[in-house]
């Protein structure tokens, strides 16, 4: 996770990524072991009390993630949010119909085009390879 921009984040951009987030992982009717790691992950790395995106998680069937992501209008911050949807939606390594509308309804609220989404979600990809690759012949998961 590029913590650069997170820096540049108010707080109030910090809940709205949360929210979409959670969204995301309650998308496709299956709350994966993986998706819960990312949650806390970004718990760390926004700084925020997991208690609170636990609340977040439980309410996520009343938030309106659209009309939250219309909130975020720098291009940087929105591009980034794009990204860590497409992360969090590929970390269980099946990416769901369901998954892929809230990235696509997310983007277009924000005014991300959609060969913008694609090559992001092909980028996020790559990189999940990569490091895969990179695990295995450093050895990381052999014991």
């Amino acid at each position: 996770m590029d913590n650069d921009y997170i820096k540049t984040l108010s707080y109030d951009e910090k809940l709205i990524f949360i929210k979409v987030l959670c969204c995301l992982i309650r998308a496709d009717g299956v709350v994966d072991a993986s998706e819960l790691e990312f949650l806390k992950a970004i718990a760390i790395h926004f700084d925020i009390d997991i208690n609170l995106i636990v609340d977040i998680a439980k309410s996520a069937a009343n938030i309106d993630y659209v009309r939250e992501a219309a909130h975020i209008t720098n291009r940087r911050h929105a591009l980034e949010l794009i990204k860590e949807l497409c992360v969090l939606a590929n970390v269980d390594e099946k990416l769901d119909d369901a998954e892929l509308d809230v990235i696509i309804n997310t983007a277009e609220a924000m005014g991300i085009e959609e060969d913008k989404i694609v090559l992001i979600n092909r980028w996020v990809l790559d990189s999940l390879v990569l490091n895969k690759a990179g695990r295995i012949i450093m050895e990381a998961d052999n014991g």
